[in-house]
């Protein structure tokens, strides 16, 4: 018998039978439905149902994700004020991310952009309002590199994804772009979703970066590796990973530990490990500072040279930067407070 979950209890057997909520599941005035694809499913039972550590990325906990919504933040890292034309944000120069649609195939409990993803899965960039985008980049010389973000363009359609790819190609063989990089869990959330064009039509860029979200090792599983491999061999992809610190799911030295070395072992370049950003839905995740910085002490002498290129960093919210926390306690520092790029003093 399938049991649908509509409360927040713990199931520390897996044994619970997980039918996934839809719009139901929705933010208060938000977007994040409850969308778990059958990989996932099939990998939360796996992992220790609900409760376990890809359980609880994936399955709303309602109650939790609502008790700061009056008062809570829902875009802290002002990319709305910052939106220059459709999807385009514009806040560190030489640099543009471009969110070219807001569906996921599975959705994160704890998305940064969880005010507005999941809203409209059939909302995509018009012809128009991406003609508006080169136009932009073409008036703008300084911009070298495009994140390429959503939700996750590896779920687009191809035509749309195509367009949106060899447009950016051409920029590069032009020399007006540089560094093209696209963001995606599509491997982890659907492996069999990734197609062959996929690989195909990234290897029209010049040296793509895929920056991949993981979390923790389990996600690892041998379907997202081959795919990953393949991203690697077929599109001469660089693989690089960005992992969000979330409590109780990967908050232990020993499971990023893990997590770093299965990434190294199979080629994928280990980048940022994020500070969960302070959204109200997600704060029921969020490591206390102090905590982090003590699991990045204890965890840093660890890591070998090649697993220790990961930075741990606070995307500072209201603010500018990516601003790493000092490594494995070797120097005597003042945590109190930070600088951001833009010499903002923000308080820990």
């Amino acid at each position: 018998m399938k049991i649908e979950i509509t409360d927040d209890s713990e199931d520390p057997l897996g044994k619970r039978h997980i039918i996934p909520r839809g719009p139901k599941a929705r933010l208060v005035g938000g977007g994040l439905p409850e969308v778990i694809s059958p990989h996932l499913l099939k990998l939360i039972y796996q992992t220790g149902g609900v409760s376990g550590p890809i359980g609880k990325q994936f399955v709303a906990q309602s109650r939790k994700e609502q008790r700061f919504a009056k008062k809570g933040i829902t875009d802290p890292l002002s990319e709305e004020e910052h939106e220059v034309a459709p999807g385009l944000v514009y806040k560190y120069k030489g640099r543009v991310l471009w969110t070219v649609t807001k569906f996921c195939a599975s959705y994160c409990r704890f998305c940064t952009r969880g005010r507005e993803i999941g809203l409209n899965k059939n909302k995509l960039l018009s012809e128009a309002e991406i003609n508006q985008v080169w136009a932009f980049l073409g008036a703008h010389s300084e911009i070298n590199e495009v994140i390429v973000s959503g939700g996750d363009p590896l779920t687009c359609p191809q035509d749309y994804l195509t367009k949106i790819v060899l447009g950016l190609a051409k920029l590069q063989q032009k020399g007006q772009i540089e560094i093209v990089r696209l963001g995606t869990r599509l491997p982890v959330h659907q492996p069999s979703a990734v197609k062959e064009w996929h690989y195909r039509l990234l290897a029209q860029l010049k040296n793509p970066y895929l920056m991949v979200h993981l979390n923790h090792p389990a996600e690892l599983t041998p379907e997202t590796i081959e795919i990953l491999n393949n991203f690697r061999k077929i599109a001469m992809a660089t693989v690089m990973s960005q992992t969000v610190l979330l409590k109780g799911v990967n908050d232990k030295p020993e499971i990023l530990y893990k997590l770093f070395y299965k990434m190294s072992k199979e080629g994928i370049r280990p980048y940022y490990v994020y500070q969960n950003d302070p959204v109200y839905w997600a704060q029921h995740f969020t490591v206390p500072i102090k905590k982090a910085i003590e699991l990045w002490g204890c965890l840093r002498p660890q890591l070998s040279g090649i697993t220790a290129t990961a930075r741990f960093v606070i995307d500072t919210p209201f603010g500018f930067g990516k601003i790493p926390i000092p490594e494995g306690n070797a120097w005597k520092v003042d945590y109190s407070e930070y600088t951001d790029f833009k010499k903002k003093r923000h308080q820990l």
